[in-house]
């Protein structure tokens, strides 16, 4: 089918569909989602037990083992690992990539719903919760005073959260960072023993007077009646009368042995913005929801929204900011990169054949954009890169096009007949260069698990960006030309680049090619040594994983010794803040006492309750490379003098979840030797060059208060050991008994507790009796014996067995693989016990699996693209003439990372992977055309060095397209974009600089005189 003919015979048809492809890509453009990063439904959740007053080792017995043995029954388990400090248990739960991450979450919620009878009654909390893109807040809201009135904030946040939840495209609005109202009930140890009362008596007592039971229904006549019984409490009144016993014929009343009052449970979570007292309003958005159509309702709602007295409302994080930010960017730069296109084509073609190449741009990214956004891709930093990458590529085939027709207009066609023919003579060999472009990209969109998912959208645009330029350039530009393009006049000069191009060619260039056809053996081993001592050089080069984030944001952590309180805590985070008032360059900032900062970036979990935890999210007024790593060294020496805690300041960075990039494991079973073994590795990592913020969970033990109960003593005053534990408990940590329900249909928890609460003393457990079967009381120091002993600060399982985890970061400019080495050898001489061993996780292991990924992904890419050369050239030995282009194209690659600086990252290696496409159709062109002046009777040498000289400009004009298409987004896209960009610029310069050389002289080696071409 002569589809050029078919298109200009049917121009009406052409045109209205290219009109309607435009028309549902612009929509396309106009309507899809905007987001920063990528959206990865990671099968990815954590369980989080909140068991407060319990110690690790009891955690792990009564809470994490039973949850690990329920979890390791579902399939498609990947990787379970949990961390258990004091009064909390973090179990993270990894499965494998592609499940869907719904159906898991839950298969979870119900195996942990079959647990409510194992694990203990007063365990305070169990939560699942989804860890994937879609859960980071687009917003995180501080709603703060300076009076610091929580039940105030709470009612304010309350109502917020009703006129944001509803809107379109919200997910989730979450208040954090406030203690819960509860009704305490605070009791006297000493009028309860005076009274004959212990706990069990109350908790009786309250829960029977606070039952809500419906009494059934009475027909009487011809009614019927509901009866209702007293039911539960409705004011705190009736708490207070509650009967609890009778001493000396007297009734006992709850009053007479305790206080009911309204009052908030212990701060587990404190949170400051700016050093002001606050709560936080987070806001999750709905999956394949523009973030704009979600924040602009959100901003002017509460822009209107009043705040009584001194309330006041920031936006900590604004997710939609970045996202503008971003996408402007890279939209900048690919404006930019039109631009540099189109110059050099103006230049090079004219008007005329310039304007019918540029009408592919936008036709083409248009195009292509519809069919991203039919596959449910965002429009963010992967997919605008891949329309970044195919720009210089999808004028190629037009250029192709235009030159061709313009070469038989010169023959005396017309326009028509010209347009026909000179399409139709390329429709082969474009096709067959697109099909190898597009078929090394194939194999990116395959690559498995979270770090394919997230680059994923790259290679779709490129794939449908380029299929789309086909189209473009076998239909639309070949109408277009036959109405626009026109014989030139005799002695009509060329544009001024084409003539100083072809002067080039028939001088310096012809003679260098007459120069190398002489001496093919030293042009072919010069070839080869250059690529040798390109691959020599790559160790100077040094591979990365993925770069840092570039955000004008930081975190700061801060990690007291175990057994310290929340107020010590609070002390070291205020001197942090404090710190950071004397520093212009920061705009705000919000500390977290207790926790982590909420969720705000992809790969960061929040780090959940832990008295001994706290951290400062920082927002700077601007990004400038230079100044900001001078900002965190000055932070960190000044934070290094502070004694009372480590405090640690950690910058964002791109790439899958991780906890450090460098992670080391060891595994063992006794707490003891691993703790001996851990001390000896961070010692060894906090004295490696380049490693910073080292981090060892079990530096120290923390101190236990252990009662010691003498079983004979207690058996024989009549003391059943569950009452001495239970009493403990229940006076200093507090005992849920109920709930109350108030006039507004709000639920508070009652709780059971000791007067003191916070306040407690060691002296007050002089004050505590417990009850014998007889009904008398005993003092509790008479049955126990109470002692300091150390305990295990903190428990991590991974996979069921006991580990203990070594975390660092880098130092700017640090080599991954420098440090992981210098560790590596010291480790290695330390005496390893049997059944002891250490893993390296972190991005040593994230690399080597992704960089594995890529690995098969190119292999498969040059196989695909082998087997397709060999179909259209129907031989062996010129596909591999053709492949030479990349060993040509790695010299350029190796050699633009070195003078950069640039180390081999991830995204440089998806630059490599490109370059299997783009450099070879350089090789394609100059074989193909070779091929067509053997068919007409040349000898090989003539067709060798003809097709060198006649193809030289559309080469050199394809390969200056892509290099400026991509020379934007290498120069301002940051320490992301760079490797990928560098890696392709670099392996064009040399690929194509050397095949315009070296194929004529393998072509002339190694074809066959005979060869039958058709």
């Amino acid at each position: 089918m002569n589809i050029p003919a078919f298109s200009i015979k049917n121009y009406q048809l052409t045109l209205t569909a290219f009109l309607l492809l435009l028309l549902a890509g612009i929509s396309s453009f106009l309507s899809m989602p905007q987001q920063e990063d990528p959206a990865l439904d990671i099968p990815n959740i954590v369980v989080i037990a909140v068991y407060p007053g319990a110690n690790p080792k009891d955690i792990e017995s009564q809470v994490v083992d039973p949850i690990e043995e329920a979890i390791k029954e579902l399939e498609d388990l990947k990787e379970l690992r949990t961390t258990i400090r004091d009064g909390a248990a973090v179990t993270e739960i990894e499965f494998e990539f592609g499940v869907d991450a719904d159906d898991k979450f839950d298969e979870v919620q119900r195996q942990l719903n079959q647990l409510e009878d194992v694990l203990p009654p007063d365990l305070y909390s169990l939560e699942a919760r989804q860890i994937n893109t879609n859960t980071v807040n687009i917003f995180q809201i501080a709603l703060y005073s300076d009076e610091g009135n929580y039940q105030q904030m709470y009612q304010e946040a309350e109502e917020v959260k009703y006129l944001l939840k509803d809107l379109p495209g919200v997910r989730k609005v979450e208040l954090e960072a406030y203690p819960e109202q509860e009704v305490r009930i605070a009791l006297d140890p000493v009028k309860m023993t005076q009274a004959n009362l212990s706990v069990d008596h109350i908790e009786r007592a309250v829960s029977g007077s606070n039952a809500n039971i419906p009494g059934g229904a009475i027909k009487i006549s011809n009614k019927l009646f509901a009866l209702k019984t007293s039911g539960a409490y409705e004011n705190l009144a009736q708490i207070r009368q509650t009967v609890v016993g009778v001493y000396q014929d007297k009734l006992v009343y709850l009053k007479d042995v305790a206080h009911v009052d309204f009052t908030y449970e212990d701060q587990r979570w404190t949170a400051r913005y700016n050093g002001h007292p606050a709560m936080y309003i987070n806001i999750t958005q709905q999956k394949n929801v523009n973030i704009f159509s979600v924040s602009e309702p959100v901003k002017a709602i509460l822009s209107e929204h009043p705040l009584p007295g001194d309330l006041q409302l920031a936006y900590v994080f604004d997710q939609s900011q970045g996202v503008e930010t971003r996408v402007n960017g890279f939209v900048n730069n690919l404006g930019q990169g039109i631009v540099l296109v189109g110059i050099i084509i103006f230049l090079l073609l004219g008007i005329r054949s310039a304007s019918l190449v540029m009408l592919a741009i936008p036709l083409s990214i248009m195009m292509g954009l519809l069919v991203v956004d039919g596959l449910d891709y965002a429009l963010q930093q992967m997919s605008i890169a891949g329309l970044i990458v195919a720009l210089g590529l999808l004028v190629d085939n037009s250029i192709a096009i235009t030159e061709n027709i313009e070469r038989f207009l010169g023959k005396g066609m017309t326009p028509i007949a010209a347009a026909i023919a000179g399409t139709q003579q390329l429709v082969a060999p474009i096709f067959s260069a697109t099909l190898t472009t597009v078929l090394a990209f194939v194999p990116i969109v395959l690559m498995p698990d979270a770090t394919g998912a997230f680059i994923k959208a790259l290679p779709i645009t490129v794939i449908a960006t380029l299929i789309a330029s086909f189209l473009v350039a076998i239909t639309l530009t070949p109408f277009l030309a036959s109405k626009l393009l026109k014989p030139k006049p005799a002695g009509a000069r060329n544009s001024w680049l084409f003539e100083k191009m072809m002067g080039f060619v028939q001088g310096p260039y012809t003679r260098l090619l007459y120069g190398v056809n002489n001496h093919k053996t030293l042009t072919l081993s010069l070839a080869g040594l250059s690529f040798i001592g390109a691959l020599a050089l790559f160790p100077l080069v040094g591979v990365s994983f993925f770069p840092k984030a570039e955000k004008p944001q930081l975190r700061i952590t801060v990690s007291l010794p175990k057994g310290s309180n929340l107020d010590a805590t609070d002390q070291a985070v205020t001197y942090v803040e404090e710190a950071l008032r004397e520093y212009d360059e920061v705009a705000y900032y919000a500390a977290n006492v207790g926790h982590g900062n909420p969720r705000i970036y992809y790969n960061i979990a929040p780090t959940n309750y832990s008295n001994t935890f706290g951290e400062v999210f920082v927002v700077l007024k601007d990004y400038d490379v230079d100044a900001f790593y001078a900002l965190l060294d000055d932070l960190r020496a000044c934070f290094q003098t502070y004694t009372g805690a480590r405090i640690d300041v950690r910058e964002f960075v791109q790439g899958p979840p991780s906890k450090a990039p460098v992670e080391i494991q060891i595994a063992g079973n006794d707490l003891d030797q691993l703790q001996a073994y851990a001390r000896q590795v961070e010692r060894i990592v906090s004295h490696t060059p380049g490693a910073i913020n080292v981090t060892n969970p079990l530096r120290e033990n923390s101190t236990d208060l252990h009662f010691q109960i003498n079983r004979d003593k207690a058996m024989l005053l009549g003391v059943p050991l569950f009452t001495v534990d239970k009493t403990i408990r229940s006076y200093v940590n507090g005992n849920n008994i109920g709930i109350y329900r108030d006039s507004d249909g709000e639920d508070y928890n009652i709780v059971l507790r000791y007067a003191a609460g916070e306040d407690f003393q060691l002296s007050d457990f002089d004050r505590l009796s417990v009850p014998t079967m007889t009904g008398k009381f005993l003092p509790l120091r008479q049955v126990t014996n109470m002692t300091f002993e150390e305990a295990p600060s903190q428990i991590e399982h991974y996979g069921n067995e006991r580990v203990v985890t070594i975390l660092a970061d880098l130092e700017n400019d640090a080599n991954l693989d420098e440090v992981i080495g210098s560790i590596d050898e010291q480790l290695q001489d330390l005496d390893w016990q049997k059944g002891y061993q250490y893993t390296y996780l972190g991005d040593l292991a994230n690399r080597n699996d992704s960089f594995g990924g890529m690995g098969l992904a190119s292999l498969l890419a040059m196989l695909l693209i082998f087997g397709v050369l060999i179909i259209q050239f129907r031989s062996f030995t010129q596909p591999l003439i053709i492949l030479t282009a990349l060993p040509l194209a790695i010299i350029g690659s190796i050699l633009a990372l070195l003078f950069t600086g640039i180390s081999f990252s991830f995204t440089a290696f998806i630059g490599l992977t490109s370059l299997i496409g783009i450099a070879i159709n350089n090789s394609i062109v100059l074989v193909d055309y070779a091929n067509s002046v053997l068919a007409e009777g040349r000898t090989i040498a003539e067709a060798a060095l003809q097709a060198g000289q006649v193809r030289f400009v559309p080469i050199v004009a394809t390969t200056l397209t892509t290099i400026l298409g991509l020379l934007p987004l290498t120069l301002n896209g940051g320490s992301l974009w760079a490797p990928m960009g560098w890696t392709i610029i670099g392996g064009l310069l040399t690929s194509t600089t050397l095949v315009l050389l070296v194929v004529p002289v393998l072509y002339q080696l190694f074809t066959r005189e005979n060869r039958v071409v058709g």
